[in-house]
Formats: structure tokens, C-alpha cells, sequence
């Protein structure tokens, strides 16, 4: 009898340009995660497109599709094509999870939500013939029973740069335009240390590279815990990145073993410089007057700051652009990342901006979703006006002048890596600049002459 093959796709469109995307895209930790649930007997494939192309011809018995709401459509794309071929299709990720109806108009079934505690139903529907519709985990699974992860899959260009690994899941926050919540749910959920640990080993037997990129959504989101994973990484003396919270820098013992353990980057939500802004979006723990301490205390411990600034709150007038990259590079955030505030599917954002009437129609076209498109109407501006600040924003920002600037006015501290991470993205921000904003358009204005 021949061994039944499942062939897991993480949709990637690259007809769409993703400005802040790395030139290595991090590992796909979702999808061979979902490879080590399938039991023993079956045959499994993992293809990330934004490393390799699908073989639309190949052979499986079942393909499983996981995609971001940007990547949805190609995603059905892929779908109807293998369910032409009479393959069943899969479905699942953060977009299926959100939309689960529509998903289901291109996939014989979707898994909403995390995959453990689900997917032995699946299969088991599957081998008798009546997989069908949305499977719902109800049951959050514990971390502490997740298999390893099948480094094995990884693309081998990944073996050479980063590598990803998860020890949490959730975040202890819910901010009003987040999707983490509505997929993983409210509970902060821990991986044990030494099975994190474990799988880092794992991973160093397929990788040769010691850089590594943790995919929690807040890595320090509960201290006690993030101390006792920071002491286990200090002896295997490697480089990490990370998201986190500005909450980390109250507890100088926690920024210090970061350091130790080999923390050179975290990604940093500061979202606005406007209290009022943090505050309706239930953000109220950023502290709009103290952004500048929170950057010193990361600098001071040697840690990128590759901090996160949203541009369309209720509270946005025309300056914040130029107010913000007067902040930015004055407070030498080295890495700053640019976005246009996004009703995603799912979120409380965009429920909210539905029953005020401000969804734009472009709001139902998920191309648009990459963060730097204008889906709903500002409050104190057009949404012609907040798309050309964001691209004046990020145009100012990816100069060697300000770049150079913001690396002069930083700790010297993992310096050449803050340079490199801005001229690695620094080609992809240009091109959606230009290709956004034409010379037929005119140069873009100077904040305030809008």
C-alpha cells in the first residue's frame, strides 16, 4: 500500500511587493510545526513560496494551505487549481481563521485557530472520506506537548542565515488593532524552557547558522518566565531578535540577562506619540510621555530598537509624520518600521469602523492588506493625505543620511548590524515609493503643505 503524502503550503503572492520584507523571509515555523502532527505512515512536503515555487503538477493525497490575508487570494488561487485535480484541499493560518466561510468556498475544509487538538480529527475525516467544513480548537493546546518542530523541512537557504524558533504563544495584551488575540485567544500560553532549549538544538543540527528569531508575539510577556529562558540561552552563545513590549524595560534584571543571553534586536510597538491614540486603541501600558526613557534603557543594554510607528489614528493630524521622524531620528530609533493603521479582518478595529461607516470600498480587496495602503476614512485628514505622509515618512527615514544619522546618535553596540538591517530593506521600501508615488505625481510635499 502506498504511503499516503500531505504537501503544506504557506502562500506567498509575489506579485506583491512587501516593502519591510527581509531579503531572507524568516522560516515558515507554522507549517512545519502542522508536519510533525501527522502521524506516522503518512508522507509529508512543505513549500515555502516566498523561497520556492509550488509544483502545480505534483502528486499528493492532500494539500494544506496556510496563508495571510495579503496572500489570500493566491492562496484560493492554489486551492481551486489542486481541488481541479481532484485533491482535497486544507485550509488554515491567521486569514482562513478569520474568514472561515470564504475559505471555504476554495477548500473542502479549514482548521480555525491552532492546528494541535484538531488535526488527528481532520485526518481521521479525511482517511474516511468526509472531511469537510470549519474545525474549531476548542481547547487551547498546552505548549508543553507540542511536537518538535521538522527542522528537517526548512528551505536549505535557511539553514545558512536565521532560524526561527516559538516559546510562547498569545499575548497578555489585547490592543484594539491586533490580530493575535482573536487567533490564539486571551491566554499567554508558555513553552517549557528546556523543551525550548531542545528545540534550538534541533535546529543547530539543520542550520549552521547561530541566529536565531523567536516568533512570540511578546517574548518578555510574563518577566519570571523570561528570565528563566534568557539564563538557559546564555551558554549556547547565540545572536536572537524578538518582538516585545516596552514593559520589559521596567525590570533592569530582565534587560540584563536579554543582553547576556545574546539579544541584539527586538521589535518594539510604540504605535503613537499620542496618548490618547495609545489609549484607544487599549494601549494604555505605553506611556506616550516616556518613549524616550524606554528607548534609552534598550540602548543602554546594546538592543536594536527596530520600533513600530501607525500612522491614521483618531487622534493623527496632518504633523504627526513630520513629529514622529523628528522623534525617530532624534531618539536614534535605529530601525524604524512605517505602517498605516490596517482594519484586519477579525480585529475590533475594523468591527468598529464598520458600524461608524468608515470602511472604504477598497476594504474587501486583501492585496491591499500590507500595512501601507489606506482601508477606511481618517478622521483629521484625506486618505490621499495619510498615504502621501506615510511614503514621505519612510522615504526620509530610508535615506543614507538619515540612516547614518540615527547610527551616529546610537550605542556603537551591534552597530553594523543596525546599518545592515536598514540598507537590507532599504531597496524594497524605495521600490514601493516609486512605485506608489511617480514622478508624474510630482515630488512628495513637505509635511505640513498638504
Amino acid at each position: 500500500m502506498n504511503m499516503p503524502k500531505a504537501l503544506l503550503i504557506h502562500a506567498t503572492d509575489k506579485s506583491l511587493l512587501v516593502a519591510e520584507q527581509p531579503p531572507i523571509p524568516f522560516p515558515v515555523l507554522g507549517l512545519i510545526t502542522v508536519a510533525t502532527l501527522f502521524p506516522r505512515g503518512w508522507e509529508v512536503a512543505v513549500i515555502d513560496e516566498s523561497m520556492e515555487a509550488v509544483d502545480l503538477e505534483a502528486s499528493a493525497d492532500l494539500v494544506g494551505i496556510s496563508t495571510l490575508t495579503l496572500d489570500a487570494y493566491h492562496a484560493y488561487e492554489l486551492a481551486d487549481h489542486f481541488r481541479a485535480r481532484g485533491i482535497p484541499v486544507l485550509m488554515g493560518g491567521m486569514h482562513p481563521s478569520a474568514m472561515p466561510a470564504e475559505a471555504l468556498k476554495h477548500a473542502d475544509a479549514v482548521v480555525v485557530g491552532e492546528a494541535e487538538n484538531v488535526l488527528d480529527r481532520v485526518l481521521s475525516d479525511f482517511k474516511d472520506g468526509r472531511m469537510h467544513g470549519a474545525y474549531k480548537n476548542e481547547n487551547l493546546p498546552d505548549l508543553a506537548d507540542v511536537p518538535r518542530p521538522r527542522f528537517d523541512l526548512l528551505h536549505p537557504r535557511h539553514r545558512y542565515f536565521l532560524h526561527s524558533v516559538q516559546a510562547t504563544r498569545g499575548c497578555p495584551r489585547d490592543c484594539e488593532f491586533c490580530s493575535v488575540t482573536p487567533f490564539f485567544g486571551h491566554q499567554y500560553r508558555l513553552r517549557p524552557v528546556k523543551e525550548v532549549i531542545a528545540d534550538l538544538q534541533a535546529s543547530f543540527e539543520e542550520a549552521r547558522s547561530r541566529t536565531v528569531f523567536f516568533v512570540d508575539d511578546n517574548i518578555a510577556g510574563r518577566a519570571d518566565y523570561a528570565r528563566e529562558l534568557f539564563e538557559a540561552l546564555i551558554p549556547l552563545k547565540i545572536k536572537w531578535g524578538s518582538f516585545a513590549s516596552v514593559t520589559m524595560t521596567r525590570d533592569r534584571k530582565l534587560m540584563e540577562l536579554a543582553a547576556k543571553s545574546g539579544c541584539i534586536e527586538l521589535f518594539i510597538g510604540f504605535e503613537s506619540l499620542s496618548q490618547n491614540n495609545l489609549d484607544r486603541s487599549n494601549k494604555s501600558w505605553v506611556r506616550a510621555d516616556r518613549m524616550q526613557e524606554y528607548i534609552k534603557i534598550f540602548h543602554h543594554y546594546g538592543i536594536i530598537v527596530e520600533g513600530a510607528f501607525i500612522f491614521g489614528h483618531d487622534e493623527d493630524r496632518k504633523d504627526v509624520f513630520r513629529r514622529t521622524v523628528d522623534f525617530v531620528q532624534k531618539h536614534s530609533v535605529q530601525v524604524p518600521v512605517f505602517g498605516i493603521l490596517t482594519p484586519y479582518p477579525a480585529t475590533r478595529l475594523r468591527a468598529r469602523l464598520d458600524v461608524e461607516g468608515r470602511l472604504l470600498p477598497e476594504a474587501t480587496d486583501w492585496r491591499l492588506y500590507d500595512g501601507s495602503h489606506v482601508l477606511f476614512k481618517p478622521a483629521h485628514m484625506t486618505p490621499e493625505e495619510l498615504e502621501e505622509g506615510f511614503l514621505w515618512a519612510k522615504k526620509f527615514c530610508c535615506a543614507p543620511r538619515s540612516i547614518f544619522g540615527r547610527m551616529f546618535r546610537a550605542p556603537r553596540a551591534n552597530w553594523l548590524t543596525a546599518v545592515g538591517l536598514n540598507f537590507s530593506m532599504r531597496s524594497g521600501r524605495m521600490q514601493q515609493i516609486k512605485d506608489r508615488w511617480p514622478r508624474s505625481k510630482g515630488p512628495l510635499a513637505k509635511p505640513g503643505t498638504w
